[in-house]
């Protein structure tokens, strides 16, 4: 094919587009709750046909122009792509935060391997992670949270300017404090739950030494279960709401969110 026809069969509103989609579809791939296994991949398709139709109007005049050569249409849908999953990868390292306080729940209650499968995750992952996760997802769509999330990825237009050159080097740092930030985030988070945790080994182990003919672990392993329990119903609003918070901040960045 050669550039003239390259052109020609991109003109009007195709290449547009395909432009808008390969970006807000990209994303839309790792966006919570939308983009999670369970949602059948038709329904993904026509969630992400039907956004990129009403974001192409006002996106298009900020636009470049249809590339001449394939090489050239290559590089831009590559680009798009790459900032799509980018934006993606960043709601995902933020869910998986409450991945971080299930787990270290699950092992301060002596639940670390009653598994199930987490829909979020698909994968298995112990009940308080499971549990969390799908109460994260429920409360981004209560709260309103899901347009924001729309209303981040289009900002990210103005962030990555189509047709712009890349620069891994600032995503990868981007992805890693990120990273470091949620599971930082995870572990406060999950702290009176260390905190309980520590103190009751510590008795445990005091009261095992003063009688060592009884295996305390084993009869007090109920008890961890019903104490977490407890302490998990009593601290999961407070466990929410500042996650929350956490997920508006760093969506926040984004200008004109």
């Amino acid at each position: 094919m050669t550039s003239v026809n390259i052109g020609k069969a991109f003109s009007g509103h195709l290449f547009p587009f395909l432009f808008i989609f390969s970006r807000l579809g990209s994303a839309l791939i790792l966006f919570p709750g939308i983009g999670e296994t369970y949602v059948p991949v038709r329904m993904r398709l026509m969630f992400a046909a039907s956004l990129s139709f009403i974001m192409l109007e006002p996106l298009m005049p900020s636009l470049p122009a249809a590339p001449a050569t394939p090489s050239g249409l290559a590089f831009v849908i590559f680009f798009e792509i790459l900032v799509g999953i980018f934006f993606g990868t960043i709601l995902r390292l933020i869910m998986n935060c409450l991945e971080t306080v299930g787990s270290i729940v699950a092992v301060q209650m002596g639940l670390s391997n009653a598994m199930i499968l987490n829909p979020v995750l698909a994968s298995q992952s112990p009940l308080p992670s499971a549990f969390l996760s799908i109460t994260g997802v429920t409360l981004l769509f209560i709260s309103g949270l899901d347009h924001m999330l729309i209303r981040s990825l289009v900002a990210t237009y103005n962030i990555f300017p189509p047709g712009d050159t890349l620069q891994p080097g600032d995503i990868a740092q981007s992805l890693i404090q990120l990273m470091d930030r949620s599971f930082m985030v995870g572990i406060q988070l999950s702290t009176p739950f260390l905190v309980v945790g520590l103190l009751m080994y510590v008795a445990l182990g005091m009261m095992q030494k003063l009688m060592p003919q009884v295996q305390l672990f084993l009869v007090m392993l109920p008890v961890q279960i019903w104490g977490g329990l407890v302490l998990l119903a009593v601290s999961v609003a407070g466990i929410m709401t500042v996650w929350l918070q956490y997920f508006d901040r760093t969506l926040s960045t984004f200008p004109g969110h």
